[in-house]
């Protein structure tokens, strides 16, 4: 048997190959995809372990001189844990436009939405995350069914 082979064997027989989206971008047992990987779904919920919280700002806004608890937390919003996430975004008149930043029920009236979206930006400001690429649809769509479903 070759090395490619044997390779090949040893990593299928391990297990530990890495699950991404057939080619028709079906991912198994509940899984979303995103960005060619799939991941697990994100519950349009804020708190949870798979909620909008864990899943999408942890990881891509509550960081350090960004939306963080430390550091120089921009335009005025921090996004460090569900709790100051409500406080911060919910009902909220933002900084940059005339209007909310999360408006629960109504993703259109949702500033956040633009956001992430890149769409109907104040003058000077830039789609977010600004840090490495926008988010995948799936992590979208999970904030927008949050809000539409009244950002509870």
């Amino acid at each position: 048997m070759n090395k490619s082979l044997l390779g090949l064997s040893l990593l299928l027989g391990s297990g530990l190959w890495m699950v991404g989206c057939g080619d028709d971008g079906a991912c198994p047992g509940g899984q979303v995809s995103c960005d060619d990987v799939c991941i697990d779904a994100i519950e349009p919920t804020l708190a949870g372990a798979d909620g909008i919280q864990e899943r999408v700002f942890q990881g891509s806004c509550a960081f350090t001189n960004c939306h963080g608890a430390e550091g120089g937390v921009q335009a005025d919003l921090e996004l460090s844990s569900a709790s100051i996430s409500a406080d911060n975004l919910i009902d909220v008149q933002s900084t940059e436009v005339d209007g909310l930043r999360v408006a629960p029920g109504n993703t259109g009236a949702s500033y956040l939405v633009d956001k992430l979206l890149g769409q109907n930006l104040a003058p000077g400001t830039a789609q977010m995350p600004n840090v490495g690429t926008a988010l995948c649809d799936a992590k979208i769509q999970a904030v927008e069914a949050w809000i539409e479903a009244g950002a509870n």
